[in-house]
């Protein structure tokens, strides 16, 4: 209830605008920042102020005109508040977009639009793959043994185990490479798809979408 009435209080008599979705290079890394504007780009809204910020831009995922723009941005910010990079209230001067929108960063492509990040392996990778998971299921078998063994030879036991856990985990480009390098794209609840959907696949450019539902 004071969530709603602080955020009717805080509504802007027009909502309007623009909602904005792209990655940053910042002096923390690659970040990704969603926000609302009434500047007609993306460049000019990082440029206001003259600090500099649009040189940050590494890719715009969509700029998209709404009526109800504000409410938009807050319906999607609050959705993923727990993964800003730098927290709600956020306003440390030796992070990127102090007072500027710090609050709207977060660390990881929360929408799912980056399509760099969710390239499929080849055909030759997943050879690789299907291998890795021979060698992690041969490095399982070796601390089933470990742990059978442990009640008859403690020594023997902890070389099978510590060998089988080498095999999993130790291997240069093991799965765990693997599980970092081939990202899986974020699954949304079906009102938050529809309203990413509805902002980076407009309709057409020169037709002006339609109010886009505010509650989850």
């Amino acid at each position: 209830m004071l969530k709603n009435l602080w955020r009717w209080f805080k509504r802007p008599k027009n909502p309007a605008g623009y909602v904005y979705y792209a990655r940053l290079k910042t002096n923390c890394g690659l970040l990704y920042k969603l926000g609302y504007t009434k500047k007609p780009s993306l460049k000019e809204r990082l440029a206001y102020g003259g600090h500099g910020d649009e040189k940050m831009i590494d890719q715009e995922f969509f700029f998209t005109y709404c009526e109800d723009a504000w409410d938009v941005e807050q319906t999607l910010l609050e959705h993923f508040t727990r993964q800003r990079a730098f927290g709600k209230y956020s306003k440390n001067a030796r992070k990127p977009l102090c007072g500027r929108g710090q609050t709207e960063l977060f660390a990881h492509d929360i929408l799912g639009l980056d399509e760099n990040l969710y390239i499929k392996p080849d055909a030759q990778t997943l050879a690789t793959i299907r291998e890795q998971n021979n060698d992690v299921g041969g490095g399982c078998l070796f601390v089933f043994l470990g742990l059978i063994l442990v009640p008859f030879t403690l020594g023997l036991s902890l070389l099978f185990i510590v060998g089988g856990l080498s095999g999993i985990f130790g291997r240069p480009g093991g799965i765990k490479n693997f599980a970092a390098q081939y990202k899986q794209r974020p699954v949304h609840p079906p009102a938050i798809a529809d309203l990413i959907k509805s902002l980076s696949q407009p309709v057409s450019d020169s037709v002006q979408p339609k109010a886009l539902p505010t509650k989850c």
